[in-house]
């Protein structure tokens, strides 16, 4: 399912920023991008956001900003003289005529100037973690809205499964009388030229052990217990996404097992419409939560 979130925190001098967005996805997949190195914290960020988020592909950017002081940095004067003696040193044994004067060069040069600021994360850990939920919260509430237009659609597909069901119901018991009146048609054709005449009750156990082939009375039964049970985790689960695929499986194996046995045109009819519907819940059911 997708989502977007964001959020910003700031406090005490540090300013927190996160989003975090997601899209479809069987399985969890986290891609989190840090400012900074976090340490153990990166691993608490994804912890946090997998307690909420079971299926996705997240991708969630934070963003650390300190305000600094006017005590932050301090020239390492020590290192300064050292470099400077150095370059001098250099500028007279290469008798070069020039003098070093350039401030700024020997400012940039590693160490001169150093970060005295407090950057520990344990000190940022709260503020991230607290903008990550407030992020994750908008990207779930998101996530609930679109998450309810799927279930009307897999609703109005599941109804749709079950009108083309009852079509197969009716028609079920006219399969094995039918094929009775074309059996004994083809045999009174195949007979005509010696005037033998054949009777449904000359071909009863013909015809009997067709009806027992093709039965589907028990797939009938169990499709119409998987379509109720759809119903029941779709209204009363948090997290039905993966018993839903499951389901969706089981409805795709009884209506095939329909079509084989039926042996049936108008059957097979309404099993083709039955699958075309049940594949459009397969391909919602693997993005939802």
């Amino acid at each position: 399912m997708t989502g977007y979130g964001d959020a910003v925190t700031e406090r005490d001098g540090i300013s927190v920023s996160v989003e975090i967005r997601s899209i479809n996805n069987r399985f969890l997949k986290i891609s989190p991008r840090f400012s900074e190195p976090l340490g153990a914290l990166e691993l608490q960020v994804e912890d946090e956001i997998r307690k909420m988020i079971s299926r996705g592909s997240v991708t969630v950017n934070v963003k650390i900003s300190r305000a600094k002081k006017a005590d932050a940095y301090q020239i390492n004067f020590m290192l300064l003289s050292s470099y400077r003696d150095q370059l001098s040193n250099w500028l007279k044994e290469s008798n070069a005529n020039a003098q070093w004067s350039d401030f700024q060069t020997l400012l940039n040069l590693p160490g001169v100037v150093e970060n005295t600021s407090d950057d520990d994360s344990s000190a940022v850990a709260p503020l991230v973690l607290e903008t990550l939920n407030a992020a994750t919260e908008k990207l779930v509430a998101m996530r609930v809205r679109e998450g309810k237009a799927m279930a009307d659609d897999l609703l109005a597909n599941l109804a749709d499964v079950e009108t083309h069901l009852g079509a197969v119901i009716e028609r079920a018991p006219q399969i094995a009388p039918i094929f009775g009146e074309r059996l004994v048609e083809r045999l009174n054709k195949l007979f005509e030229q010696v005037g033998v005449e054949i009777q449904q009750s000359d071909v009863i156990r013909e015809i009997g052990i067709f009806a027992d082939k093709c039965d589907i009375s028990e797939e009938i039964a169990r499709l119409k217990s998987h379509i109720s049970q759809f119903r029941s985790i779709l209204a009363n689960d948090a997290s039905p996404g993966k018993k839903l695929d499951f389901l969706t499986q089981e409805l795709f194996r009884e209506v095939n097992t329909i079509g084989s046995k039926a042996n049936d045109f108008p059957i097979s009819q309404e099993v083709i419409s039955m699958k075309a519907s049940i594949e459009r819940i397969r391909e919602q059911v693997q993005n939802i939560e």
